[in-house]
C-alpha cells in the first residue's frame, strides 16, 4: 500500500536537453544543470518503494529518494522512453533479484519477444506480476497501440487519489473511449482529487522538423481550454511530460503564468503528493 508519491522526471521520454537540438530550449539547459530535467518518472512510498516508468535516468532518479531497494516498476506502456532504464537491471548494473514489473498482458508478451528484455526475465532479474494491485488500478486509453496497449494509473489512498496520464493520443479519442463528453467529468467520475497530465506540447506549432500527427498528443493550450478555470473542489491538474519545446518549462513565460492564473500546475522534479 502506497501512502506518498514523488515525482522524480517532469520531461518527455528524451529529457531535456535531447540529443540533436541545438535550440536555446536545450542550449540552456547544456550551460545550466539546473535546468536539465529528467523524464517522467514516478516514486512510489510505502512499507516497501516502487516505482513507475524506468527511464534511462532510473540511478538518478533512485538518487532523488536516497537510493531505496527497489521493491516492484509499474509501466503505462513500452514507448522506449518509459522502458528503457530496465537495462540497468541487468548484470551490467544492478544484477537486481526478482523486482517485480507490473505491466499488462500485451507488454508482456513484447518483452519476452525482445531479445534483451527477455534477457531480464531468463536470468531472474524481474518477474512478471499481476497488473493491479490494493490501491493501484490501471484504466486503459488510446495512444499508438501498434505493439502494446497504453494505461494511465488511479493511485487510491486514505486521504487522496491520483491519477497518472503521461500518455494519449487526443482528448477526442479518449473521451469518446471512456464515454465521457469533457475531461472534468471523467476525473470526477474517477473520484480523483489529483490529476498528472500529459502536456507534452504547448501547440501543434511546436515542433519545426517533424509532423505533429506521427507524434500525437492534446496540446495543452486545448487541454485547459477544455477544463476552462479552476473552481473550488475541483482535482488539481498537475501538467508533466513537457517536451523540451514546450515553454513550460520556464517559469516567466506567458503560457506558464496563464496555466497558472487558471488554477492549474506545473509538475517539478521532487514534488510530492500524499494519498
Amino acid at each position: 500500500m502506497y501512502n506518498k508519491i514523488t515525482l522524480l522526471g517532469n520531461a518527455q521520454d528524451a529529457g531535456r536537453p535531447q540529443i540533436g537540438c541545438t535550440e536555446e530550449c536545450c542550449e540552456d539547459a547544456r550551460k545550466d544543470p539546473n535546468l536539465v530535467r529528467n523524464p517522467v518518472s514516478l516514486g512510489l512510498h510505502g512499507e516497501e518503494f516502487g516505482i513507475v516508468e524506468t527511464t534511462k535516468s532510473l540511478a538518478n532518479q533512485l538518487g532523488m529518494v536516497n537510493n531505496p531497494d527497489l521493491s516492484e516498476i509499474w509501466l503505462t506502456h513500452a514507448h522506449l522512453g518509459h522502458i528503457e532504464g530496465l537495462g540497468q537491471l541487468g548484470k551490467e548494473a544492478l544484477n537486481s533479484k526478482n523486482i517485480k514489473l507490473r505491466c499488462s498482458e500485451s507488454i508482456v508478451d513484447y518483452i519476452m519477444k525482445h531479445p534483451i528484455w527477455k534477457k531480464l526475465v531468463v536470468r531472474g532479474n524481474i518477474t512478471f506480476a499481476k497488473y493491479f494491485s490494493d490501491n493501484v488500478i490501471p484504466v486503459k486509453v488510446p495512444h499508438r497501440a501498434k505493439d502494446f496497449d497504453t494505461h494511465a494509473l488511479l493511485f487510491k489512498g486514505k486521504n487522496n487519489n491520483l491519477l497518472f496520464l503521461p500518455d494519449h493520443d487526443s482528448w477526442e479519442e479518449t473521451l469518446e473511449f471512456v464515454g465521457y463528453d469533457n475531461p472534468k467529468d471523467w476525473f470526477i467520475s474517477l473520484n480523483v482529487d489529483i490529476v498528472l497530465l500529459d502536456g507534452t506540447f504547448w501547440n501543434a506549432d511546436e515542433l519545426k522538423n517533424r509532423a505533429q500527427a506521427r507524434v500525437p498528443h492534446p496540446p495543452v493550450s486545448e487541454t485547459i481550454d477544455l477544463l476552462e478555470e479552476r473552481k473550488e473542489g475541483e482535482p488539481r491538474v498537475v501538467f508533466i511530460h513537457l517536451n523540451h519545446t514546450n515553454p513550460l518549462h520556464y517559469p516567466s513565460s506567458e503560457e506558464y503564468q496563464k496555466v497558472e492564473n487558471m488554477g492549474w500546475e506545473i509538475g517539478y522534479e521532487g514534488m510530492e503528493f500524499d494519498l
